[in-house]
């Protein structure tokens, strides 16, 4: 059963036109996973549901992250940074998070240039 959530202060949506960048993180290894956002709506349901929401920009619509293959993302931890204006969610995710089969996004190193 998934855990409710509460959060006593109100989210700033008012800097990105109505969204939040939120930053996935894996609770065990702290690698960062994911980048995505969340509009009030998003935020509202995974606080209700215990079940990462995402505004999904591309869709233009909520979407709960593992709707369309049953593997839901549940938060083990979820903090607001000072400005009210970021999220971190950290979780044990069961498969893959990203879209093209990686266990995260973040897939494409930079390369130091000696000077």
């Amino acid at each position: 059963m998934s855990a409710q959530w509460k959060f006593d202060k109100k989210l700033d949506f008012s800097k990105l036109g109505g969204l939040v960048p939120i930053v996935i993180q894996h609770a065990d290894t702290g690698d960062v996973l994911m980048v995505a956002f969340m509009n009030d709506e998003a935020w509202q349901k995974t606080l209700e549901t215990g079940r990462v929401t995402l505004f999904r920009r591309t869709l233009g619509r909520v979407w709960v992250k593992g709707e369309d293959d049953g593997h839901y993302l549940e938060p083990t931890d979820v903090i607001v940074d000072c400005d009210d204006d970021t999220v971190v969610v950290k979780c044990r995710p069961t498969t893959n998070l990203c879209g093209h089969g990686y266990p995260g996004c973040f897939i494409h190193p930079a390369t130091r240039v000696p000077s």
